[in-house]
């Protein structure tokens, strides 16, 4: 059951709860992660503290308070009193840290004791004491939990084994809690099989034939064309070192061929001079291991299962091949993932034929929507190919080149260091934020003024945001930024890429195609899209990457294109005109703003016009204008306002999706690829409004994300 009261903390509930348990004689775990809890410990009652989610838990007995505090569990409110608690705006005495309130409790017991002694009390601790002793006792106050509220506990009402477990089980599915309906108690565990959401579809292995041998390999009973259902395996990344290739054209026989046994030469040479449309589930990785396999040409992708499901619905987590087995077809075998290489091949007949089911499942949805369709054909099908021999062929990296920077980037590291350390007069760490702090802000350091720095539970932070509102205030933090620049340029680039390189010193990224709900195109380990541009240094990094011999590399940008993407999508003829003649749109839109000549239009204006162009793809709030200009708040609510009275056609457009997101919970790019966007809906303002910016956004970029691919493809 779900308990709440008026004017009564959670912690309050279960404290109750917790004391009428305790005089029923009955044992008592409370679970949470607020610290006040403790002042609750007994013989019958203990506690768990969440310190970092589930992964990291401490449980909390009499004994073991004794152990961690050298205090009585009587005595823990009192010690909150004196210290404090930031996490919940405890103030405590100002001064007082744990280890001073502790050796005092152990000295006078309680906070009474401790007031009534203060001529005993050194003068530096007693004069603290006395100044906060108003803050200690409401501290005490403000931390203690309640046991009185009116809530009686009734046993029937939380006995668990009266659960429902089918209800159980219909909820986690619906909401893909598939981890969950595994670990299910004894209480609560049922026969998924008989209980799923989706009638079971019937996954009917054929045939499995392993090909271990180049006897068996010849007489390989294969059509020459048509389609072909694959799943392949290989040892290293990007295709190296293949060891396993399952084809089957009819689903009835499976030929799981074993390419550590057999002379690969001939199934290269079979599969170049076959003509098939290859179905599967994460086809790229057998597209590399045929190219590993050195096959010139290959095949078209008719249909990816992996590629499939994020089409569908891109908001999806979970895609693996024994998650979609399951809630697809109301699979219950065992999991198909991480199998060695002798039950995968022994199970080979039983996936081939999944993939074939969940092929069938899938491309029925796809063929109901036609917009969907052609997405699939012309953009996301093709695009696997593409990909494939990018991952495959890799970029060159002058791994030398690094080599030297890096022995300079090396001395230069260590000369920002020394420097700092003199302003300092102390040498610290200066990647440990709670050090850096201390030298910045500690009375025997520094004592910089923490004005307007934020504060969290370790003390002041010393986020590059919060640094910056010290510009100019000391020499050091320049320093500190020229510092963290180059260290982690050095640690993210410099040093780590070379580590990555194959023995022809290329680098191989993965394209990945399922992972941004717009359809962009993200980069993996390493990212290659995120390679710094911006200063000197990132530079340096860029130019080493090489083109090998005889190739160059291009360089190509789409002008300003999310941007003429809005103007087409929205039928702005002004904007659409402004880019046909090659007009600078960020100057003409400041111009037409501040209702002023084009010679006019000051840097900053032309800044701020294109921040906000840019921006209102991305739900660009007044707050955010503010922090990314020198506007105030009341400037930036003004400026929005007048670029939709300039652009009136986009702010019909953007209301439009907005509409479109409400209505039919999904939005879609100019080509029909979908993101479903149930969140707009959601109660939670934070959620809400970040659901809405996401709609908003999708249009844009993933329009711009698919006519990329398209053209990657041409």
């Amino acid at each position: 059951p779900l308990y709440e009261l008026d004017d009564y903390e959670a912690d309050d509930i279960m404290g109750a709860l917790a004391v009428q348990a305790e005089a029923k004689g009955i044992e008592t775990i409370l679970i949470t992660s607020d610290l006040d809890i403790l002042q609750l410990i007994s013989p019958l009652t203990k506690i768990y503290i969440l310190k970092t989610g589930l992964s990291n838990i401490e449980l909390y007995s009499p004994e073991s308070f004794k152990a961690k505090y050298q205090l009585n569990v009587d005595q823990f409110l009192d010690l909150k009193a004196l210290k404090g608690d930031a996490s919940d705006n405890i103030p405590g005495v100002p001064g007082i840290g744990e280890k001073t309130a502790i050796d005092l409790l152990k000295n006078f017991n309680t906070l009474d004791e401790i007031y009534e002694n203060l001529g005993l009390i050194k003068d530096s601790t007693r004069k603290k004491l006395e100044a906060g002793k108003e803050l200690a006792y409401l501290s005490k106050k403000i931390g203690m939990i309640w046991v009185d509220a009116p809530i009686k506990l009734n046993l029937k009402e939380v006995d668990g084994s009266h659960v429902k477990p089918k209800a159980v089980l219909d909820v986690l599915q619906k909401l893909e809690f598939r981890n969950l309906i595994r670990q299910l108690p004894d209480v609560m565990q049922i026969e998924i099989d008989k209980h799923t959401t989706s009638q079971p579809l019937s996954i009917k292995p054929g045939e499995n034939v392993i090909i271990d041998t180049d006897k068996k390999l010849d007489s390989l009973g294969l059509k020459e064309s048509g389609n072909l259902f694959v799943y392949s395996r290989s040892a290293g990344k990007h295709g190296t070192n293949p060891q396993l290739l399952m084809l089957s054209s009819e689903v009835k026989t499976t030929y799981c061929i074993d390419l550590t046994k057999v002379d690969r030469e001939k199934v290269r040479l079979y599969l170049d001079k076959s003509h098939f449309q290859f179905i599967g589930y994460d086809v790229k990785a057998t597209l590399k291991l045929l190219l590993g396999l050195g096959c010139t040409d290959l095949p078209p992708v008719k249909h990816d299962i992996l590629l499939g499901v994020f089409l569908l619905n891109s908001l999806r987590r979970e895609k693996t091949l024994t998650e979609l087995a399951q809630t697809e077809l109301g699979y219950g075998g065992s999991p198909l993932d991480n199998l060695d290489n002798e039950e995968l091949c022994a199970r080979a007949p039983e996936i081939i034929a999944i993939i074939a089911r969940l092929y069938e499942k899938q491309a029925k949805e796809i063929r109901d929507d036609p917009k969907l369709l052609s997405v699939a054909q012309t953009i996301d099908w093709p695009i696997i190919g593409v990909l494939a021999r990018m991952e495959y062929q890799g970029i060159l990296l002058n791994t030398n080149y690094l080599k030297k920077f890096h022995s300079q980037i090396i001395g230069t590291i260590s000369d920002l260091e020394q420097q700092i350390y003199g302003h300092a007069n102390r040498e610290f760490n200066i990647s440990s934020p709670a050090q850096l702090a201390e030298t910045l802000f500690g009375e025997k350091y520094l004592a910089l003024s923490p004005k307007g720095i934020k504060k969290g539970k370790t003390g002041y932070s010393t986020a590059a945001t919060e640094l910056d509102k010290l510009r100019g205030i000391h020499p050091i933090i320049d320093l500190i930024t020229q510092y963290r620049e180059l260290t982690k340029l050095n640690n993210t680039y410099v040093e780590a890429l070379p580590r990555l390189v194959d023995d022809n010193s290329r680098l191989h990224t993965t394209f990945n195609l399922t992972v941004a709900q717009t359809g962009r195109l993200s980069s993996t380990d390493p990212n290659l899209q995120n390679i710094p541009v911006r200063t000197d240094l990132g530079k340096r990094i860029r130019t080493s990457f090489e083109a090998g011999k005889g190739n160059s590399l291009i360089s190509a940008d789409y002008s300003q294109f999310e941007l003429r993407i809005a103007a087409y999508l929205s039928d702005d003829k002004d904007l659409i005109e402004q880019f046909n003649k090659d007009i600078d749109v960020h100057a003409i839109t400041a111009s037409q703003i501040y209702n002023c000549s084009l010679e006019d239009v000051t840097k900053t204006m032309r800044r701020d016009a294109k921040v906000v162009n840019f921006g209102i793809m991305y739900g660009v709030s007044a707050h955010g204008l503010v922090a990314q200009t020198d506007m105030t708040y009341e400037q930036a609510q003004n400026f929005i306002k007048r670029y939709f009275e300039v652009r009136p056609k986009l702010k019909i457009y953007i209301d439009s999706v907005k509409e479109k997101a409400l209505k039919d919970g999904y939005v879609e790019t100019l080509f029909g690829r979908r993101r479903p966007t149930p969140d707009v809906k959601s109660s939670n303002f934070i959620l809400r409004e970040s659901a809405i910016r996401a709609a908003v956004n999708m249009p844009f970029q993933g329009s711009a994300a698919d006519i990329i691919k398209m053209a990657m493809i041409q």
